[in-house]
């Protein structure tokens, strides 16, 4: 009556099915994977132009500007501006014999593959905002003052350092601005 070949097209079938479907499950898996390290790559390289940023303005007390973006790669992402007093981890990072460091970290609830950064100024740089009662940040038409090192993490957006200098002091205070 049926051929074998054609009692046996419904299982082919179905082994080809299961098959595919195994194809595409572990394909999608890859193409998520590659567009999440495409992610942190570029979050890295926004940390890399953003510690570099803040180096030229207070090393070379030259204004800077740069547009930090955030791209969400992970929940509950933060950056944040950290000072260390942890002379092991000042040596791994900057890479030098500093018992004290500023470091640019990246804060997450979800296993990430970024690095902190160590930003190389003085660990006694200061960074100051218009509106935070110092009175050598000057407004800036578009911008306003951003508190960059504080708790709650530097947001995203466009920015612009300022060194300032003032009579007796001996310690580089950079002006911090976000567009507005």
């Amino acid at each position: 009556m049926f051929s074998k070949g054609q009692e046996e097209a419904p299982f082919q079938l179905l082994v080809a099915v299961i098959l595919m479907t195994f194809v595409i499950i572990v394909g999608m898996n890859a193409m998520n994977e590659a567009g999440k390290q495409k992610c942190f790559n570029d979050t890295e390289k926004a940390m890399n132009d953003f510690k570099l940023a803040i180096e030229k303005t207070s090393t070379y007390k030259q204004p800077s500007n740069i547009k930090f973006n955030q791209f969400g790669c992970a929940k509950d992402e933060r950056f944040l501006l950290v000072r260390s007093d942890e002379a092991r981890i000042c040596n791994r990072l900057c890479m030098n014999s500093s018992t004290s460091c500023l470091i640019l970290k990246y804060s997450t609830t979800e296993v990430a593959e970024i690095g902190d950064k160590c930003i190389n100024v003085s660990y006694d740089t200061q960074f100051k905002y218009q509106g935070d009662g110092a009175s050598s940040c000057i407004q800036i038409d578009g911008f306003t003052g951003v508190q960059i090192d504080s708790v709650d993490g530097i947001p995203g957006g466009v920015y612009q350092f300022l060194y300032v200098s003032s009579p007796g002091i001996n310690y580089p205070v950079v002006c911090s601005y976000i567009k507005s």
